[in-house]
């Protein structure tokens, strides 16, 4: 019975922390787009880091930027993997992986909202301490749970 709780308990966690990154991505996509506007740039650490609200049809760093409906595709994919991945108690993974998981599913969710309402991720964090792609939130939270993955099942393997 503890054990079933348990697994009820984490999905539960899981799903909120999944809608949190959603939103905390959303919220920010939108308000840079409002607040600074598509197209412009706007000092936020100088030097460091500046925010620049660009819309992004292809994939990371821009790439394929040709093929969008290619990236909805695999975004829906995504979801439904990752979902399965998470959900599925017959599937044993540890607890960094399945973080991992969730964190890659709601950065994909994020941006596949984008690409379904706006043809295009909006992306506005640029660093200028080098020269590095325009990225997201939902691109943190992707990058993120690809490390806890990495973690999980590299370092953390059962024995």
């Amino acid at each position: 019975m503890q054990k079933i709780y348990s697994s009820k308990h984490n999905l539960f966690f899981y799903i909120l922390l999944c809608i949190l990154i959603i939103l905390a991505d959303q919220i920010t996509k939108q308000f840079m787009y409002h607040k600074i506007g598509l197209g412009n740039t706007r000092a936020f650490l100088p030097g460091f880091m500046q925010f620049t609200v660009v819309q992004n049809t292809g994939g990371a760093f821009s790439i394929f930027k040709q093929y969008p409906v290619y990236f909805k595709i695999i975004g829906l994919i995504n979801i439904v993997l990752f979902s399965y991945l998470i959900a599925c108690s017959n599937i044993k993974l540890n607890q960094i992986t399945k973080l991992g998981f969730v964190c890659i599913l709601g950065g994909t969710t994020g941006n596949l909202i984008d690409r379904f309402l706006v043809n295009g991720v909006i992306d506005f964090l640029e660093l200028q301490l080098f020269d590095f792609a325009i990225f997201n939130v939902a691109d943190v939270f992707i990058d993120t749970g690809v490390m806890l993955v990495l973690i999980g099942w590299f370092f953390l393997k059962d024995k």
